[in-house]
């Protein structure tokens, strides 16, 4: 029972913060390609272009790392917030108690047939 919970429970956080996962992923990838790529171009360079080259390297690797960091940060607050806000199941309940105060439920048919026939 608990098993079946748990991998429900990650199913929903996945299902809310798809996005955020997928970033991380391409983050992630992206940092390692950045890595390797910048030392091999880092190898090959003399003089100064070599200190330009890891400014280059320590501000993509950064900027990349913060982009991790905010979206693990994004899927937490995703994770730790309740199922369902009190908010949103208070709203349907003030428009399930206004339609039910109506004498006659009409269909959106009807409601097309009254428009025009006050029209004509």
């Amino acid at each position: 029972m608990f098993k079946v919970f748990k991998y429900m429970l990650i199913a929903n956080i996945y299902k809310k913060a798809k996005t955020s996962f997928i970033l991380v992923f391409a983050s992630l990838v992206a940092l390692i390609l950045l890595s390797f790529i910048l030392n091999d171009i880092i190898k090959v360079s003399n003089g100064m272009e070599v200190y330009i080259l890891l400014g280059i390297k320590w501000v993509g690797v950064l900027s990349l790392l913060g982009v991790v960091g905010y979206n693990i940060i994004k899927i937490i607050n995703i994770a730790t917030t309740p199922f369902e806000s009190q908010k949103a199941s208070g709203s349907n309940d003030l428009k399930k108690e206004h339609i039910l105060k109506k004498d006659t439920l009409l269909t959106k048919s009807d409601l097309i047939l009254r428009k025009y026939q006050r029209g004509i």
